[in-house]
Formats: structure tokens, C-alpha cells, sequence
């Protein structure tokens, strides 16, 4: 919205005014002696007529000056109510219509709509002072200052669930995200750590306060940091912690612009207002998650008529879309977009703006402005992109990265290498398991604490603040000074790694690196693939079934799981035991299990009221070789079609919230016979290897549920990906994976939503693979 209009403009001088004098809240237009008011607004003890005007013609102030004149007259002659006139005009009167105006009548009030707007609440005082605040996790890669961000490129927002008015909107820039607060609509905005949601965030306040302070729109934008807020669940005792922390003085006044609708607000970091602890059941966790974001939904359900508002997050926080917006929104209309990690293009004008780098990065390294602000930052971009580093799998290019970035910062006059930094971060990597994301914060103990560990004494001053400056770790708005969080998720899993790998080869020890009983987060995907290229093929597979059953033993069931992953990636059998009793792993959340055809016999394994976010079943896994799964709850179940399509006796009173390969999805497209084959095929499997959560997806798997005719299509459409850089082939350990260019996704989603038209060269190439 650029320019308001007359008619929306004497609606916001009404809205002040009820805001203003809110004993008249029923006040508004009348007819008074015949004559139309704009505004009648009577209280106990003044009765104000309010005239509206966007025209500087000296005829305004002419028509409307008698009827203000009257209205002051005839409650002087009664004597029972003072009265007041106002003539509000968009811009400042001019000169002329306040001596028309004082003409008529010294006491008519003449002034700007800013002038009486200020009297509600000075949104440009407000905007002042929150633009020198932090704004989330946004933070400088260079200085760490979290107020004065030096530079910003527009990382692509799409929609990832969509009503049918934006149905065929592809990707929106902040000027439209700003567009659609401003018509009114709510939008969770997801994605992944550091794919630069704070600074979005920050770009949309932006845009938003520009046009309040150009005139363009009489509402202007709040924007709260949802940690500051934990435990809070009334949104106005939110706006006054908030005026309080980026002090501004008026903490009532915003209370009441936000009651009057002339705020827009805007909430970053839905994923850090968790509650804490695991309970171990899933519902009791789902309900930890809503009770936690109910400051949101209050925020929500009272927003007035015709104002947005924008909600970030992290996209996995919640076990799926349906329960974001249930947690959120409740049953309020709302779109829900993701903002996805940068294209090549936007990525290239980042490290050339940064660093003066030309180079294409490696396709395993995730292309998200933090992690890339810090490689730039610390000077390692030009090793990452050099070399052997490019062809790596994400595995290997993650374990060649850590010992880098550790290299890179040894404290070589302390006498600790590279190596001794690396020790030192595997145990902090594993001390922030015990967060609930996995990644800090840390405490200046916590870092004593993995020094001790390590090198067997307390750190020197020197050291200590040495330690402070860790590489892979950044500072964090927290109420406690000091603290560290791992700058990246992939760089903490990778980290993670190290001692899950300690642990199998050595799996009697009695006091272990770190203390896996504390654990509340799984390894992630990468985390998993690092630890069995680090064992790589000279491991042990007794010590790896021993490992496992110590675990559980020991009370560590987060690494019990851990563990019996590694299996998985590495196709390590834990049958049933002799006893008949299986290892029973309870009340962990697993963000990905993998049940291959050919794969590990894990028949000694039981999940017993566990949360697996996903679970992949590919081919047909053989019967009495899969673990049991018991009170379990499951995300998204892929490879099956349905309750009915999974294997006979592995599941006992699970719950299963989707099963995204049924056949309202790639079912649908392989039967859509108005697609060529080769589309159809292509679409499934970009369907397959982008629209999920993971690195990648087993060859094996791809051709599940296709007819012989699809499946002899998906090596040459494996191979057409490949040439069109959205997918490269990786040999992880024994599985062959193919893994999808994240930067590619919205080129993808576009060429799912018209397989058809449109100048993708994917278009034509993949219509021809029907013909060969």
C-alpha cells in the first residue's frame, strides 16, 4: 500500500480518537444540524468533533471551519460539557487554513495527523530506539555487533503452504512480504538456523517503518524477540518488557497503539520460547510446545481487522505444518512460507561483498548467510572452495572443514594444536547436546569444563580467554554474559560426532568424555554420516552391538539411538540377542531413521514412547530384521502409503501424523497420465529428494512405488538432475546416496508447480526421456 485514500485516512484519525478518548469508543461519523461530521466522540466530560482532510486547499478549512465553530458555541451557551474541535490534516495545516480556521474560532485545534497520532503514541520515537537494538540472532560476522548489521541480500522466501489467492506465487521479496502484513494477512515465516530469518525479520520492520515515516501508511511496525518474552503469556505486559529493554519510555502508549490496530507486529524466534524437559510422550510434548507459544496465539487472536503479522521460526521445531499452525494461529487464516538458503547468485554476491571471493562453493556445504559470514569472517573461505573440498560428500567435506577451521585457530604459543582444538570442541559439541536445539548456549563452566577434559588441568587466564574466541562458536543475546553457541548446526553435528565415534570403539569406558546421560538432542543426519566416516571400514561391529546395549545399560538412550543409526549408515547388524529380550530405547526424539531393503538386521532393537520426527521404509525390508516400535509417535512415515502398507508387526500403538508418498501425493503424479512419462517421473523424483527433511535420499529408494515402466526411467532422470546441478551422487560409507542442491529449491518448486510451460530447461529434457 503506497498511498493511503481519503476515506482510509479519516478511518485512522477515528481509530486514534477512539484509542485517544476510549470512553467514546463507539463514537464516529454523525449528523449534526443537517451536516455530516466526520467524528463525534463524547466522554464524561468533553464532547470533541473531529474534521479530517488530506486537501491543503484554503476551501477545506472554509468548509468544515462553521461546523467546528458551532459545535464550541452551542456547548459554551449550555454550560454542561466543555467541548473541543480538531481539524486533523494529513500533512501540516498550511498557514492559510489555520487563519481561516482561527478566524472562525481561536479554540479549533488545527494540527497534523503525526501531531495527533503522537498524542496516542510517537511511533517515530519508537522506531528510533528499536532500531538500535538487537534484532534476534542476527549478529555482524566481523564485529559480533548485533545492532548495526552492515549489509543485507535478499535470501529467497516461498511459500510452503499457500491459500489459492497466491496459489501461483513463486518466491516474494521483503517489499511483498511487507505488502502482505499490510492487506491484512498472518504468515509464519520457517527455516532452517542461520538461513537468516532475524535479518528478514529485521528487513520487513524496515520496510514497514519507511513507509509509516514517508506517509504512505499511518501504521507502523513492533518487532519482539521472542527470548526475552519466556514464560509471558499477556500480550501487553510483552509490549512494556519490551518498550523497558530497547528504552523507550512510553510503555502504555504502545499497549494502546496496539489496541487502537496501529501496529504491526512482528515476532521472531517461535522455536526459543520451548518449555523445558522430555517427558517422554509425545502428547505431553506437543503440549509443552503450545502452552509455550501462547503469547503467540494471544497475539494473534486479538489483531485487529486489516493488520499482518509475521511469526519466525525454525521449520523443524514443531512435528509438522498442521501443528505450527494449530500452536500459532489456532484456526485464524494464515500462509505459511520458508526461507530457503541462498541461490548460487545470492550466495556469490554475499562472498564478493564479504570477502572478494569468486569461486563456487562445494555442493555438501550449506549455503546459509551465518555460516557463510563466519568462513568469510575468519578468513576460510578460500580453503573451502579450493582443492580436493569440492567433490567431497557431505560426510568427508564436513570432517576435512572441522579440522580446518581448528587448524586455523590452534593456539600454537599455548602449545595446543589443531588436533587439541578439535578435542576441545567435540567436547563442547557434546555438553550443548543437553539444550534443547542442540547448539548452546554455553557456559563459561561449560568451557572450563571441556578444557579440563582435555588437558587435564584448569585453563590460565590466557587460555580462558582464548577459549571465548573458539572456533565455530558466536555470542548470543542471553541474560548471561559470557555464554557461546555453535554458530551452525551442521558445524555442531559434525562436531558431535567425534565423541559418539570415541564411544564405539571403546564402549567399556567408565567415565566418558562427556555425559551422555544428559543428552536431549539426537544427532542430526550429518552427525550420523560424519561418526561412520570417521570409524570408517575397519571398525568393529561387535564393539558397535556392545556399544549399543551399554547405552541403554548405562541410562544414555539419546546415544543408544545414536548408535543404532550409525548401524544403519554403516549396514551393521544388533539381531536379537540369545535371551530373546531386546535393547529397548525410550523416550528420545530421533530426527530420522532409515529402514533399507538389504540393510541392517535390527531385530534386537525396540523404540518404546520415542519420536521419530521422520521415518524412511525403502524396498521391502526383510521380515524379523526390523526393530519394534511401541507407543511411538512418527512425523512423516515415507516409502508407505498408508496405515494398512506397513510391515505386519513392527508398530504397536504408534501414531503416524503423514505419510507424504501416499497416493494423494507422488501416487497422484505417477497417475496423472495428462504428464509425460519422463515429467512424471522427473517430478516424483525432485518431489522425493527436495520436499523432505535430510541430506539425501538411498538410490534404492527412489524407484519406490513406480511401475516397472516408471522405474526403468530413474537412472536417466537421476542423470538429467545431475546434469542440471540439482542433484550429485555420493557414495556415503556402503549406501549410494543422491543428494539434492538445497540453493536449487526454488527452481524446483517452480518446475513442480509447471512441469509444462516455461523456459526450465527441465521442461523439454525431462518430456524427452519418454522417448528413448
Amino acid at each position: 500500500m503506497e498511498q493511503i485514500t481519503p476515506r482510509e485516512f479519516e478511518d485512522d484519525v477515528r481509530r486514534v480518537a477512539r484509542a485517544l478518548w476510549p470512553e467514546a469508543e463507539y463514537g464516529g461519523a454523525e449528523m449534526v444540524s443537517d451536516r455530516e461530521v466526520d467524528g463525534m466522540f463524547r466522554t464524561a466530560e468533553v464532547v470533541h468533533m473531529v474534521e479530517a482532510s488530506m486537501s491543503e486547499k484554503v476551501d477545506k478549512a472554509r468548509q468544515v471551519g462553521p461546523k467546528l465553530q458551532q459545535h464550541l458555541r452551542r456547548h459554551r451557551s449550555s454550560g454542561t460539557l466543555f467541548a473541543k474541535s480538531w481539524f486533523v490534516t494529513f500533512k501540516d495545516p498550511t498557514a492559510a487554513q489555520k487563519q481561516i480556521l482561527k478566524g472562525y474560532d481561536p479554540a479549533i485545534q488545527a494540527i497534523s495527523f503525526d501531531q495527533f497520532r503522537n498524542k496516542l503514541i510517537n511511533g517515530r520515537e519508537y522506531l528510533t530506539r528499536r532500531a538500535e537494538a538487537p534484532w534476534g540472532s542476527a549478529v555482524d560476522p566481523k564485529t559480533e555487533d548485533r545492532r548495526n548489521l552492515s549489509f543485507y541480500i535478499p535470501v529467497q522466501v516461498t511459500f510452503l503452504r499457500s491459500s489459492d489467492k497466491y496459489r501461483s506465487t513463486n518466491s516474494l521479496s521483503v517489499k511483498q512480504l511487507a505488502d502482505l502484513l499490510a492487506d491484512g494477512v498472518s504468515a509464519a515465516l520457517v527455516g532452517d538456523y542461520g538461513a537468516g530469518k532475524s535479518v528478514t525479520v529485521r528487513e520487513v520492520h524496515r520496510e514497514l517503518a519507511r513507509r509509516y515515516l514517508k506517509g504512505t501508511n499511518t501504521r507502523f511496525p513492533v518487532t519482539l524477540n521472542l527470548r526475552n518474552h519466556y514464560g509471558q503469556t499477556d500480550p501487553a505486559e510483552a509490549l512494556h518488557r519490551h518498550a523497558r529493554q530497547i528504552g523507550f519510555p512510553h510503555g502504555h502508549q504502545l499497549v494502546q497503539a496496539w489496541l487502537a490496530g496501529y501496529v504491526y507486529v512482528l515476532l521472531d524466534g517461535f522455536d526459543e520460547v520451548a518449555t523445558q524437559g522430555w517427558s517422554g510422550s509425545p502428547e505431553r510434548l506437543r503440549d509443552n510446545r503450545r502452552a509455550a507459544t501462547r503469547l503467540i496465539r494471544e497475539f494473534t487472536s486479538h489483531r485487529s481487522q486489516g493488520l499482518g503479522y509475521l511469526v519466525a521460526g525454525r521449520r523443524y521445531y514443531f512435528d509438522s505444518l498442521s501443528e505450527l499452525s494449530q500452536s500459532i494461529f489456532d484456526s485464524a487464516n494464515h500462509e505459511i512460507l520458508a526461507l530457503g538458503d541462498f541461490t548460487p547468485e545470492q550466495a556469490q554476491r554475499f562472498l564478493e561483498s564479504l570477502a572478494g571471493q569468486q569461486k563456487a562453493l562445494p555442493k555438501w556445504l550449506p549455503a546459509r548467510p551465518l555460516l557463510l559470514s563466519y568462513l568469510a569472517a575468519q578468513e576460510m573461505i578460500s580453503r573451502v572452495v579450493g582443492g580436493d573440498a569440492v567433490g567431497m560428500s557431505p560426510a568427508e567435506g564436513w570432517n576435512w572443514l572441522l579440522a580446518q577451521v581448528c587448524e586455523r585457530e590452534s593456539f600454537i604459543k599455548n602449545g595446543m594444536d589443531g588436533q587439541a582444538v578439535r578435542l576441545i570442541l567435540e567436547r563442547l559439541a557434546s555438553i550443548a547436546r543437553a539444550t534443547s536445539q542442540g547448539i548452546g548456549p554455553l557456559t563459561p563452566f561449560d568451557l572450563v569444563e571441556a578444557f579440563v577434559r582435555v588437558r587435564n588441568q584448569r585453563p590460565s587466564d590466557e587460555e580462558l580467554t582464548l577459549l571465548q574466541r573458539l572456533p565455530g562458536l558466536g555470542g548470543r543475546e542471553d541474560s548471561e554474559e559470557g555464554t557461546r553457541s555453535f554458530i551452525d548446526v551442521d558445524l555442531a553435528s559434525a562436531a558431535q560426532a567425534g565423541d559418539v565415534q570415541d564411544f564405539i570403539r571403546d564402549p567399556y569406558q567408565k567415565d566418558p568424555p562427556s555425559n551422555p546421560a544428559a543428552w536431549s538432542s539426537s544427532l542430526e543426519p550429518l552427525g550420523v554420516a560424519v561418526t561412520a566416516h570417521l570409524l570408517g571400514d575397519e571398525y568393529n561391529p561387535g564393539h558397535l552391538r556392545t556399544a549399543v546395549r551399554g547405552a541403554v545399560n548405562s541410562g544414555y538412550d539419546v546415544l543408544a539411538a545414536d548408535l543404532t543409526r550409525v548401524a544403519m549408515e554403516l549396514n551393521a547388524d544388533i539381531p536379537e540377542s540369545s535371551d530373546g529380550k531386546p535393547v529397548l530405547i525410550s523416550g528420545v526424539i530421533v530426527p530420522e531413521l532409515s529402514l533399507d531393503e538389504g540393510g541392517s538386521d535390527l531385530s534386537g532393537i525396540s523404540f518404546n514412547q520415542c519420536m521419530i520426527e521422520q521415518l524412511f521404509i525403502n524396498g521391502e525390508p526383510r521380515d524379523g530384521q526390523l526393530p519394534l516400535f511401541t507407543e511411538c509417535s512418527f512425523g512423516s512415515v515415507f516409502g508407505r502409503l498408508g496405515i494398512t502398507d506397513l510391515p505386519i508387526g513392527v508398530f504397536s500403538s504408534c501414531e503416524i501424523e503423514e505419510f507424504p508418498d501416499g497416493v494423494d501425493r507422488n501416487a497422484g503424479i505417477l497417475k496423472a497420465e495428462s504428464l509425460p512419462l519422463g515429467t512424471r517421473v522427473t517430478m516424483t523424483l525432485l518431489r522425493k529428494l527436495y520436499l523432505q527433511r535430510g541430506s539425501g535420499r538411498k538410490e534404492s529408494a527412489l524407484g519406490r512405488g513406480m511401475s516397472q515402466e516408471e522405474a526403468a526411467l530413474v537412472k536417466e532422470a537421476l542423470r538429467l538432475l545431475q546434469r542440471e546441478g540439482l542433484a550429485f551422487y555420493s557414495k556415503q560409507t556402503r549406501s549410494a546416496v543422491w543428494i539434492p542442491d538445497r540453493s536449487a529449491g526454488p527452481r524446483v518448486r517452480a518446475y513442480l508447480e509447471a512441469p509444462r510451460v516455461g523456459d526450465d530447461p527441465l521442461v523439454k529434457a525431462s518430456r524427452a526421456l519418454s522417448s528413448r
